[in-house]
């Protein structure tokens, strides 16, 4: 029986979490009435501030769990290819699937941009992922897979600040319909002039649209 009510518990605070990030992402923070998401749910706003103590509290945890998501990402794509820089290829094309589909990220980069609007300490955007991939890049370049004229801190702000610009570009456009093609676009120019040798296996962006 506790474990039916604590698993209830969590199905509730999951479904207020995911209603709450769709709203964020299609109407931003100011946009959204949390009364009205419950209401929508059929719970009451007890329910809300049992899990949710404000509204605040609820974005910073969208936010956190958007970066989280992220954290995992970088050594997934690792696991399934020895070629760095292809990795590198496979993350940039796994984050814009979540972009497509996936409200918490969706809502979580929204949020991060309205951050100065929203009363509560939020993770710090871009920094964490242009170190990140810098390191990969540094590896990179150890391994022989990245010319040696390259610098790895000065490509992973080109490819976060494109990336973050592209998906801008691709929801304002298509809803974000055409950002896989938009990446594939960049890398087709940009791995020419970086790499040692060719990649091992096409972008990930090709493959998945042939499933």
């Amino acid at each position: 029986m506790r474990g039916g009510s604590r698993s209830s518990e969590l199905s509730t605070r999951e479904l207020i979490l995911t209603a709450a990030a769709t709203a964020f992402a299609e109407r931003g923070y100011c946009g959204v009435n949390l009364a009205d998401v419950v209401e929508e749910l059929g719970f009451t706003k007890g329910a809300l501030y049992f899990y949710f103590p404000n509204k605040e509290t609820l974005a910073a945890e969208i936010v956190e769990r958007h970066f989280a998501a992220w954290e995992l990402m970088l050594p997934s794509a690792i696991e399934e290819t020895e070629d760095l820089v292809e990795a590198l290829v496979k993350v940039t094309h796994s984050i814009a699937e979540a972009f497509r589909n996936d409200p918490i990220a969706r809502a979580g980069t929204r949020l991060s941009s309205e951050r100065n609007i929203i009363n509560t300490p939020l993770p710090e955007p871009f920094v964490g992922w242009i170190n990140r991939i810098a390191d990969l890049l540094r590896r990179a370049q150890d391994a022989g897979l990245l010319v040696e004229t390259v610098d790895p801190k000065a490509f992973a702000r080109l490819v976060v600040s494109y990336f973050f610009g592209a998906q801008l570009v691709s929801e304002a456009l298509t809803r974000r319909d055409d950002l896989h093609k938009r990446i594939d676009e960049f890398w087709a120019i940009v791995l020419p002039q970086v790499r040692t040798k060719a990649p091992a296996a096409r972008p990930r962006a090709a493959r998945a649209r042939t499933r």
